[in-house]
């Protein structure tokens, strides 16, 4: 059994002083990564100084852009506009991992310090300090696929056929790439408007019962699945134009992936458009 991953944590104190863990864990491409920062009032209990108005924001900057992170607050606690020496401004942000490679979590924060040397005139400055926390996003995930044309049956009528419809088998290669175990609960497969698809696997005769008896991958486990994909029947569709791409390959769909981590925590992959050669 996996032990528990410990939450991701950000430790934010005031006075220009940011400090990050040395490491975030394991961060892997489909999954939601999660992180709660903190903005503590580490100044000494005898100091005249007061903290108001803090504020935090936070932007995530991925292998092709910049964005900014929604932060939501921590339990019911409601923001004071003084924070009190011990206490702390907490947010949790949430981001969903769609590329592989380096990321960059920039953490902001603003705040008011004000001096009490004199009460009558205290004297107050704003301050703000910024850190980056670079971390990297692994295939939790690798997808091989390969898509073999089934044979045309030969047809009596030459009228029709160059009208037979074609029918593929799609076959994917599914390895857990990740350190930790994972759960397989869906894969299914999108195809495109011309063309129908039924699943070959595990999940064909389901019932609520067998739908525990998901596949199991341990680090480097792989398991095989399989789509058979047809062209439609109807008239129309056959005559309907086939979409390609620029080389002339035709274009099926898309696989989804669903699975599930030793601890719960949902993943979700989707490939690219995938494609073939299709024989005259």
């Amino acid at each position: 059994m996996e032990a528990a991953k410990e939450p991701h944590s950000v430790s934010l104190k005031v006075l220009r002083l940011l400090t990050l863990p040395p490491t975030f864990g394991s961060a892997y491409v489909g999954e939601t990564f999660s992180c709660s920062l903190c903005a503590n009032n580490e100044l000494p209990h005898a100091s005249d100084r007061r903290i108001f108005d803090v504020k935090m924001t936070a932007e995530m900057q991925t292998p092709t852009q910049t964005i900014p992170l929604d932060l939501t607050t921590a339990g019911t606690a409601k923001d004071k506009p003084q924070l009190d020496v011990g206490e702390s401004l907490q947010r949790i942000v949430r981001f969903d991992l769609q590329l592989e490679g380096t990321h960059v979590l920039a953490v902001s924060v603003t705040y008011t310090e004000t001096t009490s040397h004199d009460e009558d005139h205290p004297k107050s400055r704003d301050r703000t300090f910024r850190k980056l926390y670079q971390f990297i996003a692994a295939p939790c995930l690798s997808v091989r696929t390969k898509v073999s044309q089934l044979p045309l049956h030969e047809h009596r009528d030459p009228k029709h056929a160059q009208m037979k419809p074609v029918s593929f088998v799609l076959e994917a290669q599914l390895e857990n790439m990740a350190d930790g175990s994972i759960t397989l609960e869906n894969v299914a497969f999108s195809p495109k408007p011309s063309l129908s698809s039924a699943s070959i696997n595990w999940d064909v005769s389901w019932s609520d019962m067998q739908k525990m008896n998901c596949p199991f991958l341990m680090p480097r486990d792989i398991t095989q699945v399989a789509f058979l994909i047809k062209q439609l029947s109807d008239e129309k569709q056959l005559k309907s134009q086939v979409e390609t791409t620029k080389d002339g390959r035709m274009i099926l769909g898309q696989l989804t992936i669903r699975w599930r981590t030793a601890m719960g925590d949902p993943g979700f992959l989707t490939t690219g458009w995938l494609t073939t050669r299709k024989r005259p």
